[in-house]
């Protein structure tokens, strides 16, 4: 049982993170001022914001997404 609950948890953070992919490309990464990071002579404090969002909002459910599918797919192999 517990093996279905993380991989169906791992599918839907892996859903989430193309979802958020998908807008981020989209253009709704307006959702962070696009005049903050297009602007001459930004900071790098405002770049790092804007990696530190994109990690966090897309990297971050796609990898800890495919963590708990291999562990749901591990603990699966185990049971049989």
């Amino acid at each position: 049982m517990m093996a279905w609950i993380l991989i169906a948890a791992g599918a839907a953070l892996m859903l989430l993170g193309i979802a958020a992919i998908g807008a981020w490309i989209g253009g709704k990464g307006q959702w962070f001022d696009g005049g903050g990071y297009d602007r001459r002579g930004t900071s790098k404090t405002d770049r790092q914001l804007l990696d530190v969002c994109f990690i966090a909002l897309v990297i971050a459910p796609l990898l800890i997404g495919a963590v708990l599918i291999v562990f749901g797919l591990r603990t699966m192999q185990a049971l049989r």
